[in-house]
């Protein structure tokens, strides 16, 4: 019998249909390969050294009091519209030809046809957490106040792709929301970890892009919130 090479990790060869996120993700750490990940297991957010938070007055950025795994809850204030909280990293992810990127986060928002949420890669963005919604340059999900549809973005120079993942947001609902980029000319989204939406336009292959969170209030009744389980990304150098 002849001898079987697995050119990668048998656990994330990421060849069966529920496994295509995970396609040629090492299993552990590796110095080929640029690393994030945050399971928000210490005892406050460290805006100094990894995390840069942008928010309104009166949102907050914060761990989750004795929460299970660890989270990062980002609270808009209450009873206040368009108000909210982000966070975002450095520019150190590049899309690139022959390169592969992963993305992927696990989260839930407190009311999700009433917010607005955007988690992936951006370039860098200040002042208001809604400025990730007009980054020129994204590979992000992306859902808009008034619908809890998930929508699958590629931003480039300001000219968008946009396609409806089919999934929709629930209230207080936890979905794991995965990007794989191939190279410069594919880009792979999954919604707990199922295939929704490819695409090979507006692709920002020029700009280096950090990864973000943000959430924003869309009306004026009680308090909204996107509570985050863990942020992973990963790129070949």
């Amino acid at each position: 019998m002849a001898n079987t090479r697995f050119d990668n990790p048998i656990l994330y060869g990421g060849r069966g249909n529920g496994r295509k996120w995970f396609m040629d993700l090492p299993q552990s750490f590796s110095p080929d390969y640029v690393w994030i990940w945050d399971d928000f297991t210490r005892v406050a957010v460290d805006s100094t050294n990894d995390w840069t938070v942008v928010k309104d007055a009166g949102a907050s950025v914060a761990l989750g009091a004795d929460a299970e795994n660890g989270t990062l809850v980002l609270t808009s204030t209450a009873t206040t519209d368009n108000d909210g909280a982000s966070v975002q990293g450095n520019e150190i992810f590049a899309v690139n030809s022959g390169r592969a990127m992963w993305f992927e986060t696990y989260l839930q928002v407190s009311d999700a046809d009433q917010m607005d949420v955007c988690a992936g890669w951006s370039v860098n963005f200040a002042t208001n957490p809604e400025a990730m919604l007009t980054a020129a340059d994204r590979i992000c999900f992306q859902i808009d106040d008034g619908s809890g549809s998930i929508l699958c973005k590629t931003e480039k120079s300001g000219a968008e792709t946009s396609t409806d993942s089919g999934v929709d947001a629930a209230d207080a609902t936890n979905v794991r929301l995965g990007i794989r980029v191939t190279d410069d000319t594919r880009v792979e989204f999954f919604v707990d970890r199922n295939l929704v939406a490819t695409h090979t336009t507006n692709i920002p292959d020029d700009e280096n892009l950090t990864v973000g969170i943000m959430e924003l209030s869309g009306d004026a009744t009680g308090t909204k919130s996107a509570t985050v389980d863990y942020i992973f990304a990963a790129q070949t150098r």
